[in-house]
C-alpha cells in the first residue's frame, strides 16, 4: 500500500489553527460595532483516499474561503452572533483537522509496521535461500553417498566374481594326472614294492597339503627289448589309488638282457595314457639307461642294442609331444649311468617342458621325492594363476614380449659418484591397535639406478641409496611394469604400505605375545618385515614415477606360504604358521596375514619378511591379492596346528585341516632331505 501525505499542508494546517485560536480570542473581546473583516486564508488539504483500508474514511476537506464585510441589520443585533457562527464553523474545521492528524499517526504507524514486516520478510527469505541452498547440498551428500554405496557394492561383487573364479581354478589346479614310469628289471624290485606299500601314505600326505586333490594314478613298467612283446610293458590307465595299488601289487620284476633298457619304449607308451587333469605330472624312477650310444657311455657289450635311436629322432619326437601334453618331468636319478641321456633329454626340451632331476640314492627317499614333485607342480600352477590374478590394471603375458624388449637389466650396482641426487616426497603409513593406518608425509633425497637389476611378476626391482641424517643407507626401489594412471597406480602403492604396515604391528604384538609363553620357547622366532615407504618425485616433468623404497637386505630368500594355501613343508617355519593362525583369532577373523617370504637372519632367531599379503573380510582393502573369505578359508584347509599354536591356545576352525604328518614321514623326508639334492637343471614354462 502507498500513501503519499502533503507534509508541507499539514504545517500550514497548524499555522492556520494557531491563527484561529488567536482571532477567536480578538472576537470574544471586543465591543466595537463599526465594520470589521475577517480574512481567512485559503487551507488546502491534499486528498486523501485510502482505498481498501478498514481503518481510515476517505475524505475531502473542502477550503474555507471567508471574505467579506459584516453590518447588524438591527440596532438591537448583538455583536457576538456574527463571531459564534464563524467559531463554530471554525471548530468544526479543527476537529476535522484534528481526525485528519489522527489518521496520518495511524498511517505513520502502519508504514512503520509495514517496514518492520517487510524486514522480517526478507530475514525469512534469506532463511529460505539458506534452507534451500543446505537441503540441495545435503541432497547431494546424500545422492554421491548413495553413488559411492553403489560404486562399492559394484566393486565388491565384481571382486567377489574375480575371487570365485579364483578360488575354482586352483581347485582345478588340484586336480592331478600322475604316471608313474618306472624300470621293473629285478634290481629295481625294491622301488616298485615302496611305490606299491607307500602310495596310500603319498595320497593322505598330498590332500593334507592340498584339501581339494583329485588324483588319478596311472603305472607304465618297462622292461628290456630281449622279451616278447606281452611281458615287455605292464600298463595300467589313469585310475584311483585303490586300482593302482592292485595292479601295482601284481607286477613283477624280470631280468634284463643287458645293462641298457628300453626306456623309450616305456615313454611311448605314456603317451598314449588318457591324460586328462589340468595337472600331468610324470615321475620317471631307473637305475639303466636307454639303448643307444646316444644315451650313455656303457661299454659296447653292455648294449646289445647300441645303434638304437642314432640320430635322436624318437627322442625328440617323444618329447616334442610331451610339449603338447605339457608335462612335467621328473627323475629319480639312483646311479651315474643315467646322467648322459638325461642331459639328451634335456637337449630334446629345449626348456620347453619342465624337467627336474633328484637324486635318490636309495629306495627310502622315493617318497619324499614323489610328494615333493607332486606338491612343487600343484604349487608352481597356483603361483601362476595367482600371479595372473594379481596382475595390475593389464594381462601381462600379452605384453611380456613387448616388455623384455624395452626394458634392459643390468645386475651391477652402479658408481653412486655418477648418479645425481634426487629430493623426493615420501609417504610411509602408522598403524594404532585398531589397524587403522595414518600417512605421514615427509621428504628425503635419494639417489638410483639408471636400469633395473631384477623383475618380479609385476614390479622392477632398482639399486638405489637414501638419504639418512649425514649417512647413505642402501635401499631398493620397486615400481609396477605397466602404468597407465598414476592416480590409479599411487593408490596400488599405498594398498601395499597399508599391507605390510598393518602385517608388522601384528608381528611386533605376537613377539611380545610369544615372549610370555612357557612351553617351546626355543622353537619361537621373532619376526620382522621390512618396511615399506612410497616415494615420488611431484616436480617431474610428464607422468610422476611412483616407487616403493625398503632396506636393502642380503641374504637367501625363501617362500615360507603364499596366498592360496601353500606350505613350503621343506621348511615349514612352524613359528610363521602359527602367526598367521594368531592374526586370524587377534583380529576376531577379520584378517589374517598369508604370502610369507624373506630371510632367516644370521642368529637364526629371526624372520625377516617382506611383501605379505592379507586377506580380510573387507575386500574394498589391501589390493587384489586379498582373497577374502575363500583365501581364509583355504588357509586353514591345509593349515595344521602345531606345538606353537598349541601353546597359544589357538582355536581350530570349521574345515581346518587336522591331518598330521606322520613321523616315520617325518623321519625319512626331514633326515634325508640333505641327500636330495634338486639340480634344477631346467627352467619352468616361460
Amino acid at each position: 500500500i502507498k500513501f503519499t501525505v502533503c507534509r508541507s499542508s499539514c504545517a500550514q494546517v497548524n499555522d492556520e489553527q494557531s491563527q484561529i485560536s488567536s482571532d477567536n480570542e480578538n472576537l470574544s473581546g471586543t465591543n466595537r460595532k463599526d465594520n470589521f473583516s475577517i480574512q481567512m486564508k485559503l487551507i488546502n488539504v491534499t486528498n486523501v483516499d485510502l482505498p481498501g483500508s478498514s481503518s481510515f474514511e476517505s475524505f475531502k476537506l473542502s477550503p474555507l474561503n471567508f471574505i467579506g464585510d459584516y453590518r447588524p441589520n438591527t440596532i438591537g443585533q448583538t455583536i457576538g452572533q456574527a463571531p459564534t457562527e464563524i467559531i463554530n464553523e471554525r471548530t468544526s474545521t479543527l476537529s476535522d483537522i484534528a481526525t485528519l492528524r489522527r489518521q496520518l499517526d495511524a498511517i505513520e504507524r502502519f508504514e512503520k509496521q509495514n517496514t518492520h514486516e517487510s524486514s522480517r520478510l526478507d530475514e525469512i527469505r534469506k532463511q529460505c535461500d539458506v534452507l534451500q541452498k543446505e537441503s540441495i547440498e545435503r541432497l547431494s551428500s546424500i545422492s554421491q553417498k548413495q553413488i559411492n554405496a553403489q560404486e562399492q557394492l559394484q566393486f565388491v561383487l565384481k571382486r567377489t566374481k574375480e575371487i570365485n573364479q579364483m578360488m575354482k581354478a586352483l581347485q582345478e589346479s588340484e586336480s592331478v594326472d600322475v604316471c608313474f614310469l618306472m624300470d621293473c628289471t629285478n634290481s629295481m624290485q625294491k622301488f616298485i614294492i615302496e611305490v606299491k606299500d607307500r602310495i596310500f601314505e603319498t595320497i593322505r600326505l598330498l590332500k593334507s597339503r592340498f584339501s581339494h586333490l583329485n588324483i588319478r594314478l596311472a603305472f607304465v613298467g618297462y622292461r628290456d627289448l630281449n622279451l616278447p612283446e606281452e611281458r615287455q610293458f605292464s600298463i595300467l590307465d589313469f585310475t584311483d589309488e585303490d586300482k593302482f595299488h592292485s595292479f601295482v601289487s601284481m607286477v613283477k620284476c624280470e631280468y634284463g638282457g643287458d645293462a641298457c633298457e628300453d626306456v623309450l619304449g616305456g615313454l611311448q607308451k605314456t603317451v598314449h595314457l588318457q591324460w586328462n587333469q589340468p595337472v600331468r605330472i610324470l615321475i620317471h624312477v631307473a637305475d639303466c639307461p636307454s639303448h643307444g650310444r646316444r644315451y650313455h657311455d656303457l661299454p659296447e657289450h653292455k648294449d646289445h642294442y647300441l645303434s638304437s635311436d642314432n640320430d635322436g629322432a624318437i627322442g625328440q619326437e617323444l618329447f616334442d609331444k610331451f610339449v603338447q601334453l605339457d608335462l612335467k618331468y621328473f627323475f629319480g636319478r639312483l646311479t651315474s649311468h643315467t646322467d648322459k641321456m638325461m642331459e639328451q633329454f634335456i637337449q630334446f626340451g629345449q626348456k620347453r617342458i619342465s624337467i627336474e632331476e633328484i637324486n635318490l640314492k636309495n629306495f627310502q627317499n622315493l617318497l619324499p621325492f614323489i610328494v615333493e614333485s607332486i606338491s612343487r607342480s600343484i604349487s608352481k600352477t597356483a603361483s601362476s594363476l595367482l600371479k595372473s590374478h594379481s596382475a595390475v590394471e593389464s594381462n601381462l603375458q600379452n605384453t611380456k614380449t613387448s616388455r623384455i624388449s624395452r626394458i634392459s637389466f643390468d645386475s651391477i650396482e652402479p658408481d653412486w659418484l655418477n648418479i645425481p641426487m634426487k629430493k623426493v616426497q615420501v609417504i610411509k603409513y602408522q598403524c594404532n591397535d585398531q589397524l587403522v593406518c595414518e600417512q605421514i608425509n615427509e621428504s628425503t633425497n635419494i639417489k638410483i639406478a639408471e636400469k633395473p637389476f631384477a623383475e618380479g611378476a609385476m614390479r622392477l626391482a632398482f639399486y638405489g641409496l637414501m638419504q639418512n641424517k649425514d649417512k647413505w643407507e642402501k635401499v631398493v626401489l620397486k615400481k609396477y611394469k605397466n602404468i597407465h594412471n598414476n592416480i590409479d597406480m599411487k593408490e596400488k602403492y599405498l594398498e601395499l604400505l597399508d599391507c605390510q604396515t598393518i602385517a608388522d604391528h601384528l608381528a611386533q604384538e605376537f613377539n611380545k605375545l610369544s615372549l610370555s609363553t612357557n612351553e617351546s620357547t626355543s622353537t619361537i622366532k621373532k619376526i620382522k618385515f621390512i618396511m615399506t615407504k612410497l616415494v615420488f618425485d611431484p616436480e617431474s616433468e610428464g607422468n610422476v614415477h611412483f616407487f616403493t623404497i625398503e632396506r636393502f637386505i642380503d641374504g637367501s630368500y625363501k617362500k615360507f606360504s603364499n596366498n592360496a594355501g601353500y606350505v613350503n613343508h621343506e621348511d615349514p617355519a612352524v613359528t610363521l604358521q602359527a602367526f598367521s593362525h594368531w592374526t586370524y583369532e587377534r583380529t576376531n577373523g577379520n584378517m589374517i596375514v598369508v604370502d610369507l617370504q624373506g630371510i632367516d637372519i644370521g642368529d637364526n632367531q629371526t624372520y625377516l619378511l617382506t611383501d605379505p599379503c592379507i586377506h580380510s573380510t573387507d575386500l574394498t582393502r589391501f589390493g587384489r591379492t586379498n582373497l577374502g573369505k575363500p583365501g581364509i578359508k583355504r588357509f586353514f584347509e591345509t593349515h595344521v596346528c602345531n606345538s606353537i599354536c598349541q601353546t597359544l591356545k589357538l582355536k581350530m576352525i570349521e574345515n581346518q585341516s587336522v591331518t598330521k604328518t606322520s613321523s616315520k614321514y617325518d623321519s625319512n623326508f626331514i633326515e634325508k632331505k640333505s641327500s636330495i639334492i634338486n639340480k634344477s637343471i631346467s627352467s619352468k614354462h616361460s
